[in-house]
């Protein structure tokens, strides 16, 4: 089966529907790859990256994003290619960020450990703290 993957580009516009113009190409795109049998993927980094512009360039909030983020990767259309949706699901928008914890769960498939400088980051499971 052929497979492509998402960039941020087109993950934010089919989120924001702007420029309509393109938030139009990449829902087509996105529907012809259904039809045409081709799996979509986005990325634990698109989906950090998007997260991240929802909230800075298009001021939504840390909820907000979340629930869009969610929503668009519940899509049958759509598939992950890592952990951001177990990530959203329980990540509540406080204490580490979204993208501590995809660097974190990312890590924990080859370390034990990760190590940081930020207070926050290290109160997760094997994170620890460097002083």
């Amino acid at each position: 089966m052929r497979a492509v993957g998402l960039d941020t580009s087109i993950v934010l516009r089919l989120l924001v529907g702007e420029p309509e113009e393109q938030a139009n190409a990449a829902q087509a795109y996105l529907n012809d790859c259904c039809l045409d049998g081709i799996q979509v993927f986005i990325s634990d980094i698109v989906v950090g990256e998007t997260y991240h512009a929802l909230i800075h360039h298009y001021e939504a909030t840390k909820e907000e994003a979340i629930n869009a983020l969610l929503k668009l990767l519940s899509s049958p259309m759509i598939s992950t290619s890592g952990h951001a949706v177990s990530i959203l699901n329980e990540y509540r928008g406080t204490g580490a960020d979204l993208m501590d914890r995809l660097i974190r769960i990312n890590f924990l498939e080859v370390a034990h450990e990760v190590i940081t400088f930020d207070k926050d980051f290290s109160k997760l499971p094997n994170v620890t703290r460097l002083s």
